[in-house]
């Protein structure tokens, strides 16, 4: 129960442009298929919810899956969820994902692919 309020709280915090970094929203690779995971990690197993961007700030979570039935990155059962996107992307009747060359323009306000500290 407390990994689904962590999940609603995550998603919240995007919703209402709380900071965002790719440790909460990532986009995965390859990055010409535009499969994105909002990354929800405490409490264990994490859970990820797999999706698209829309438009630049609406990002569209397809499913939900945990983490730590997924496998390693690249592994079939992850890429086997990144087909699963696609299907119910395609079943809700979106149109083609968005697709910038930056992080910052899929999410306009409040976030950094990467948070830097100067030295």
């Amino acid at each position: 129960m407390r990994r689904w309020a962590q999940l609603e709280s995550d998603i919240s915090h995007f919703i209402e442009g709380g900071f965002v970094t790719e440790d909460l929203i990532k986009q995965l690779k390859p990055r010409t298929f535009e499969h994105w995971e909002l990354r929800s990690r405490k409490p264990r197993p994490s859970l990820r919810v797999f999706g698209r961007f829309a438009k630049p700030d609406v990002f569209v979570g397809t499913h939900v899956w945990r983490r730590d039935l997924l496998g390693g990155m690249w592994s079939p059962e992850f890429e086997h969820e990144k087909l699963v996107c696609e299907d119910h992307w395609k079943a809700a009747g979106l149109s083609e994902p968005f697709s910038a060359d930056a992080y910052e323009n899929y999410i306009t306000e409040n976030a950094v692919r990467k948070l830097r500290v100067s030295k």
